[in-house]
């Protein structure tokens, strides 16, 4: 079979994935070869390109499979009328959530920490300083309490902070997670923002949450108050953000994601001291990329033998000629 994976992004992936399908074609695109490689390929895997409606179009692919759980960017109606099966990896089949989760606490220890003004220390041939911050008693807000979220709360209150979360439809389980917090949901998200030391984003994106971190967050956000996002850029409006900074509103951001990645070395938010940036890398494990290897490798040979794939996404889309069901 054919898999091609799409853009020149997370380049270990496919280096996982060959030797698990060893008499398969598995090769990498560029986003300018990709609508010709489309039109031959059997598996296609989105990673960060846009699978809309023109491009599928004359695509052969009989499966959409993502490396990972993020769907945004397929257009699940296009890929639904073509009879492609969209299917994902969700975190719980993975360490993702887990890996995502200590990269949540990476960033919030390093803005904590003033993790870039210790090197500027070294420069100036300053020792002793710049003086942090201890997260212990300190209290989060995690935006998105789902398993990325509930693996932080974990290792949150474990560091002695305390934790509330929004979620959109909380469960009367959650509040007992998280050492008995408040789980609110987004209408109480100006008032829980205004009492926490950090507000980390681990929602995933759509209609309702894209840019629900905006101005008037930043605004009910205490002044040494830091904002940390490893889910997805759209979740931020970046632009507000970038003013919060400026204008001392908050203190400090933790980002792993942006609005439209990748962004470039010149790129604001990159150039400002108070914020710490990594490069879409909070699942980039060995753990979490062996076992989406692993179940992509499995969706593959699923294909290959006539039956079902895991984890589709749009199986109650998909009608066979004859009407029934794939």
């Amino acid at each position: 079979m054919k898999i091609v994976f799409c853009g020149e992004t997370f380049p270990q992936s496919r280096d996982l994935l060959a030797p698990l399908l060893p008499d398969d074609e598995v090769r990498r695109v560029s986003l300018a070869a990709l609508p010709a490689a489309a039109r031959s390929a059997d598996v296609l895997i989105p990673m960060m390109a846009r699978l809309d409606a023109p491009l599928l179009t004359d695509a052969s692919a009989r499966l959409i499979q993502q490396w990972g759980a993020g769907l945004e960017g397929v257009d699940l109606a296009a890929a639904s009328a073509r009879g492609i099966y969209v299917c994902n990896v969700p975190s719980d089949e993975t360490p993702n959530a887990e890996s995502t989760a200590e990269h949540a606490l990476l960033l919030m220890l390093a803005c904590a920490r003033r993790l870039r003004a210790c090197t500027r220390s070294f420069e100036d041939g300053l020792w002793g300083a710049p003086l942090g911050e201890s997260l212990f008693g300190k209290r989060a807000l995690i935006v998105g309490f789902g398993r990325i979220g509930r693996a932080l709360g974990r290792r949150l209150l474990a560091l002695g902070m305390a934790v509330d979360a929004i979620r959109s439809s909380p469960e009367a389980a959650d509040a007992s997670a998280l050492g008995g917090g408040e789980v609110g949901r987004p209408a109480d998200l100006l008032r829980l923002a205004a009492a926490a030391d950090f507000v980390v984003c681990t929602a995933t994106a759509t209609s309702t949450s894209r840019g629900m971190i905006g101005p008037a967050v930043f605004a009910a956000m205490k002044p040494s108050a830091c904002l940390i996002n490893v889910s997805r850029g759209a979740v931020v409006n970046e632009p507000a953000l970038i003013e919060a900074l400026r204008a001392g509103a908050i203190a400090g951001a933790g980002l792993d994601v942006f609005a439209s990645e990748p962004v470039g070395a010149e790129h604001p938010l990159l150039l400002m001291e108070q914020v710490i940036a990594t490069p879409h890398v909070a699942g980039v494990t060995r753990q979490s990329y062996e076992g989406i290897a692993r179940a992509i490798a499995a969706n593959v040979n699923r294909i290959r033998a006539g039956e079902r794939p895991a984890f589709c996404v749009n199986l109650d889309r998909l009608h066979a000629a004859d009407g029934r069901l794939r």
